[in-house]
């Protein structure tokens, strides 16, 4: 049996001293390698942060037709990005869950719509009614944080304003991204696979076919 194996069958265990040292020791080291969080407009705490944004959009609904596609760069000035305090799984994992509050990015379309903007927008701080935007992270108990990459989820809902109305995604964006910072500044989130945009009648308009997207600075 491995170390991490008893590792695991002690906290399955529920060894709460165990527990207690594990996630003192793992959140200290946490604190010495994330910026601390600040306070964000509805008094939670996670970072501001200027997102850089890149799509592939192509009209229809199927990815591989012979129709008109286009690569968008968008920019966010301002997001906020919600973390939650850390918790210790009974693996002996250190999660941390993360929500993108506000994302409000806009860019200018040359080939589908030329010189029109277009605007996404990810985040209950936008919009109450809009589907939340939820991401999670486990640092394994024998990762080295910081040096040995963690990778990170998120399952985005956006709202892409275009000339032709408001687009939405039905099915979340699954986002990854394998990180070695908190924020991952310069660490892009990742498309994975393709997703649906429908429009206000329930209709697929286009697919976001790839989206990169990354944090480039911190916002004070």
């Amino acid at each position: 049996m491995t170390t991490t194996d008893t590792l695991k069958d002690r906290l399955r265990a529920a060894d709460p001293a165990l527990a207690a040292e594990l996630l003192h020791s793992k959140t200290s080291h946490l604190v010495d390698v994330m910026i601390p969080r600040r306070e964000l407009s509805d008094g939670s705490l996670g970072f501001k942060a200027r997102v850089r944004t890149t799509i592939t959009l192509k009209f229809g609904g199927d990815a591989s037709a012979d129709t008109p596609e286009e690569v968008i760069t968008l920019v966010a000035e301002e997001s906020e990005i919600r973390l939650h305090d850390p918790v210790l799984t009974l693996d002996g994992a250190l999660r941390l869950d993360l929500e993108t509050i506000t994302y409000d990015a806009v860019g200018t379309s040359e080939v589908l719509w030329p010189g029109e903007r277009v605007r996404l927008r990810v985040g209950r701080g936008l919009d109450p009614m809009m589907r939340p935007t939820f991401g999670r992270l486990e640092i394994d108990p024998l990762v080295n944080f910081g040096t040995d990459p963690v990778r990170s989820v998120q399952e985005v809902y956006v709202e892409a304003d275009t000339p032709l109305g408001t687009l939405h995604n039905r099915l979340p964006a699954v986002m990854h991204c394998d990180l070695t910072s908190i924020p991952p500044i310069g660490q892009p989130y990742v498309q994975q696979g393709q997703v649906a945009l429908y429009d206000a009648d329930g209709q697929v308009v286009c697919m976001k076919t790839t989206t990169e997207s990354e944090l480039t600075a911190l916002v004070d």
